[in-house]
C-alpha cells in the first residue's frame, strides 16, 4: 500500500495518509462517460397480457358441456394436461367437513383459467349389514350431502387454472 497505512486494533481498522490520486482520465474513459450521460432512447412494445379471468360461473358441468365448441383442424391450442387439470383441486375439500364415509365427485369443466361448470355429487357408504336409515337419520344425511356440494361448489368456483382458450373437462373422485 503506497501513501497508506493500516492498522488493525480489536475490530476497527484505521488507517493513516492519504488516499494515492485518481488516475489520469484516457480517451476512452472520457468516451465511456459520455456514452453513459447520453439521453437513453426508450421503444414500447406491446405485451399480451391476459385479462384478469372471468368471475366464477354458475352452470353446471352439463350446462357446460352442452354448448358446442368451435372445432377446427388447423387449431393449435393445446389442451391442459392431467397433472394441470387436477394441480389446483389439491385442497378443495379442506374446510367442507366431509366425513370418511362419504365419496365425492366432482366434475368441472374449465376454459381460460375458471371453472365454467362444476356438478358435485355425494354419497355415503355404509356397511351391508347396516340396517336401513330412519326417516330422521336419512334427513340428517341429506341436509348433510346439500352442505358438502355447497361447499365443495364454492371451492371449486374459486380455483385458477393455467391460461387456456379450450374448454378442457375432467372427473375427480375423493
Amino acid at each position: 500500500m503506497t501513501g497508506r497505512t493500516a492498522w488493525l486494533v480489536g475490530a476497527i481498522v484505521v488507517g493513516c495518509g492519504s488516499a494515492p490520486p485518481p488516475p489520469a482520465a484516457s480517451p476512452a474513459d472520457t468516451k465511456a462517460a459520455a456514452l453513459e450521460e447520453a439521453p437513453v432512447a426508450w421503444s414500447t412494445t406491446t405485451v399480451d397480457v391476459p385479462a384478469e379471468p372471468p368471475p366464477p360461473s354458475t352452470a353446471s358441468y352439463e350446462e357446460a358441456l352442452s354448448t358446442p365448441e368451435s372445432l377446427d383442424v388447423h387449431d393449435e391450442r393445446v389442451h391442459l394436461t392431467d397433472v394441470q387439470l387436477t394441480g389446483p383441486m389439491g385442497g378443495v375439500l379442506s374446510g367442507c367437513s366431509v366425513p370418511s364415509n362419504a365419496r365425492v365427485t366432482i366434475k368441472t369443466a374449465v376454459q381460460r383459467e375458471r371453472a365454467i361448470g362444476v356438478t358435485v355429487t355425494v354419497r355415503f357408504e355404509r356397511p351391508k349389514s347396516a340396517k336401513p336409515l330412519s326417516k330422521t337419520a336419512a334427513k340428517a344425511e341429506a341436509k348433510r350431502s346439500t352442505a358438502i356440494v355447497a361447499c365443495v361448489d364454492r371451492a371449486v368456483r374459486v380455483l385458477v387454472w393455467p391460461p387456456s382458450s379450450r374448454r378442457d373437462s375432467f372427473t375427480t373422485e375423493y
